[in-house]
C-alpha cells in the first residue's frame, strides 16, 4: 500500500492541489516519522513541530483559496548552516546559538514558495568535513542503509532524513562535495549548480553553493526552478535556468562523455554501469583515467584555503573553549600562515581549476566516481590515535567532488549502483562548462529512466 512518504515532491504537489491530501496530514505524517527515526539517524538539530503545524494549516487555507505557489504545503527542513527566520541556528557548534530575524536567500525562496518548516538538519561545525558529527547533536548523522556508517557531510543530516523518508526533500549546501557525497552514500540525487546560478555569500572563490537533496531527478529540477537565479548582490550572477522540470522530460541529443578517474570494487562497478548505460543510450564515451590528480602541493594549497575559511568564521565566535578539535586545529594552522600564503594557495588552485576546465573542453559531460568507497564506518576519518579528523583522508575519500567547486561547473551524484551489502554507490556527472546545468539534468533524467532508483529504500522506510 502506498504511504504518504512514498510520494515524490512532484506527486505531493499534485495531490495537495487536487485535495487528495492536506498539508496538515502530510506534516503530521512526517513529524511522526521523525519521532520514530530522527534520533537514531542523527538527522535533526532543531525540531519546529508547532511552527510546522501552523504553516501547514495556513497552507491548507491557501490551497482551498486556489493558490498555486509551487511548493505550497510540502514539508522540508533546512541545514543548520544557513539562516532560518525565527529558528535557532547553531552552525553545528556548541559555541553558537542565534535566532535569525530573516531567512538566508535560498531558504527564503523555498519558504516563499510555500514549504512547511519541520526544523533544521545536522551539519558539522562550520561545515568543513565530509562526515557529520557535532557536539550540538551528540551523535553522528548516519546513512539509514547501515547506521554504523556515516551519512557523509556536510549535508549529512539532510541526506539521512530524506533517505529514510522523514521528509520528501531537504535543503543543503555544497562547498567541496557536501551535497554530492551524502547523496552518494544515502541513495539520493545531489545536484550542485553552476557558480552564479544560486544566491551565494560574497567570496572571490565562491566555492559553496546551496541546493537540495531529493529522490528523483524530476524533483530536483522542480525545486531548482524555485531556487535558481542570482541575487542582485551576487559577484558571479548567471541567469537562472528556467523550465527545468519540463526539460528533464525531454531526451538528450548524442553527447560526448569523458570517463575520468579509475576506481576499484563497487565504485568502479558503478562507473562501469553508468558508462554502459550511456553508450546504450547512444552517447559516445571516451576514456581518460586520470587527467589531473591531487598531488602533494595541491593538497597543501587546498588545506590552506579550507583552514583559513574555517578560521575566518571561528575566530569571531564566542565561547572558543567549546569549539570542536578540528576547528581549533584550523585556527592554529591559519594563524601560522600569512596573507601571502593564502593568496598563493588561491592562485595555485585557480590554475589547477583552469587546467581541469581545459581537459573537459572537447567533451560535453564528464563521468567520474563521487567517492572512493561507499559509506565508511563511524570514526574512519580520524587520524590514528588523535581522535581528530584527517584532512588527507577526507580528500582521498572524496577526491572527485572538489573540482566542480573550484571550477564552478555543475555536477550531480546519481545512485546508480548498490553493493552486495545493500549500500548505495553514486556516480558523478559534471557539465563540461559553467552554465551546463540543464544539460546535466537532462542526461541525469535519461539515465534514471534507463535504470530507475527512486524505489530503493532502507529498512526504516
Amino acid at each position: 500500500m502506498t504511504q504518504l512518504h512514498d510520494l515524490t515532491v512532484v506527486q505531493q504537489r499534485e495531490a495537495l492541489r487536487a485535495g487528495e491530501v492536506s498539508s496538515t496530514e502530510l506534516s503530521a505524517h512526517y513529524l511522526a516519522r521523525i519521532d520514530a527515526y530522527g534520533e537514531e539517524l542523527g538527522a535533526f538539530v532543531e525540531r519546529t513541530d508547532e511552527l510546522a503545524r501552523r504553516e501547514a494549516r495556513s497552507a491548507d487555507d491557501q490551497l482551498r483559496a486556489g493558490s498555486r505557489l509551487p511548493l505550497l504545503g510540502i514539508p522540508t527542513a533546512f541545514k543548520d548552516l544557513q539562516a532560518v527566520a525565527g529558528v535557532p541556528i547553531h552552525l553545528g557548534s556548541a559555541a553558537v546559538t542565534v535566532v535569525p530575524k530573516s531567512d538566508g536567500p535560498v531558504v527564503g525562496r523555498l519558504r516563499r514558495a510555500g514549504v512547511v518548516t519541520l526544523g533544521t538538519t545536522h551539519a558539522p561545525e562550520l561545515g568543513p568535513t565530509c562526515f557529520t558529527e557535532s557536539a550540538v547533536v551528540g551523535r553522528p548523522a548516519v546513512t539509514p542503509y547501515d547506521t554504523s556508517r556515516y551519512a557523509s557531510g556536510s549535508s549529512g543530516g539532510a541526506a539521512a532524513a530524506v533517505a529514510a523518508g522523514l521528509m520528501p526533500f531537504a535543503h543543503g549546501s555544497d562547498g567541496a562535495g557536501s551535497l554530492r557525497s551524502p547523496a552518494a552514500v544515502c541513495g539520493l540525487v545531489g545536484f550542485k549548480a553552476s557558480r552564479g546560478r544560486v544566491p551565494a555569500a560574497p567570496s572571490f572563490m565562491a566555492l559553496g553553493v546551496e541546493g537540495v537533496l531529493t529522490r528523483t531527478v524530476t524533483d530536483t529540477a522542480a525545486l531548482l526552478d524555485v531556487v535558481l537565479g542570482p541575487g542582485p548582490e551576487d559577484l558571479y550572477g548567471l541567469p537562472g535556468a528556467t523550465g527545468l522540470e519540463d526539460q528533464v522530460a525531454d531526451g538528450c541529443r548524442r553527447l560526448r562523455v569523458l570517463r575520468w578517474g579509475s576506481a576499484a570494487d563497487d565504485v568502479g562497478q558503478a562507473v562501469d554501469l553508468a558508462a554502459k548505460l550511456l553508450a546504450d543510450l547512444g552517447h559516445e564515451v571516451v576514456d581518460d583515467p586520470e587527467p589531473l590528480d591531487w598531488d602533494d602541493e595541491l593538497r597543501e594549497q587546498l588545506q590552506v584555503v579550507v583552514t583559513a575559511s574555517v578560521a575566518a568564521t571561528a575566530r569571531r565566535l564566542p565561547h572558543q573553549e567549546l569549539l570542536a578539535p578540528y576547528t581549533r586545529w584550523c585556527l592554529e594552522a591559519a594563524a601560522s600562515r600569512t596573507a601571502a600564503d593564502f593568496l598563493a594557495a588561491q592562485t595555485a588552485l585557480a590554475a589547477a581549476a583552469s587546467r581541469h576546465l581545459a581537459l573537459a573542453a572537447h567533451v560535453d559531460v564528464v563521468l567520474s566516481p563521487v567517492t572512493t568507497q561507499p559509506a565508511v564506518p563511524i570514526g574512519w576519518f580520524e587520524q590514528d590515535g588523535t581522535g581528530e579528523p584527517c584532512g588527507q583522508r577526507m580528500l582521498d575519500w572524496s577526491a572527485w567532488t572538489p573540482w566542480a567547486n573550484l571550477t564552478g561547473q555543475p555536477a550531480v551524484s546519481l545512485p546508480l549502483h548498490v553493493t552486495e551489502d545493500g549500500l548505495p554507490v553514486g556516480v558523478q556527472l559534471t557539465g563540461a562548462r559553467v552554465g551546463d546545468d540543464a544539460r546535466v539534468l537532462r542526461l541525469s533524467a535519461q539515465l534514471e529512466r534507463a535504470a530507475p532508483f527512486a524505489d530503493r529504500h532502507p529498512v526504516q522506510w
